[in-house]
């Protein structure tokens, strides 16, 4: 079937549009979390920060699962987190023989405080931008939202995902 000339102009837009996501680099977001104020955080420690942020406590078993690493590195990630601060090891109130892992009040002030250097660090590069600028970037990431939403939906068969991103 051949291409139309819509379809070409399309595809040279979605494929701009692309190169300019895939422009953000990882290893500078790195540079950055090793760097940070209050001292380095890895990869490893983000993820699991992550993980437990949003699973809440886990038996050491299933975050390494989350993790995608033997029990054995689990427990060494964990350690090393817990030294900092970060992360807790607590008894299961059914099962005294088992150990979740859990945020600390630190560990959560940390995933806190990401967030908000996050939004602040996005909101110096909006301040750059025009106001058409801006409301082109909305228009355009609200759009993105509901196709993810809709993806999501889809490969999960729960049904259309329609968000608040219509209006603008």
């Amino acid at each position: 079937m051949p291409v139309t000339a819509p379809d070409a102009a399309r595809a040279r837009l979605r494929d701009a549009v692309l190169d300019e996501l895939a422009a953000h680099s990882p290893a500078a977001a790195m540079r950055y979390m090793r760097h940070r104020p209050g001292g380095g955080l890895s990869l490893v420690h983000l993820n699991v920060l992550t993980v437990l942020d949003t699973d809440g406590p886990l038996p050491m078993r299933a975050l390494a699962e989350s993790l995608d690493v033997s029990q054995a590195s689990a427990t060494g990630i964990v350690d090393r987190m817990e030294q900092r601060g970060i992360v807790e090891r607590q008894r299961d109130e059914a099962d005294r023989r088992v150990i979740r892992v859990a945020l600390t009040d630190e560990g959560r002030g940390l995933i806190a405080g990401l967030a908000a250097e996050r939004r602040d660090h996005l909101a110096r590069i909006l301040d750059r931008l025009s106001v058409p600028e801006l409301d082109g970037l909305l228009l355009g990431t609200r759009a993105l939202r509901r196709a993810r939403e809709q993806g999501h939906a889809a490969d999960t068969g729960t049904g259309a995902a329609t968000g608040a991103g219509g209006a603008r």
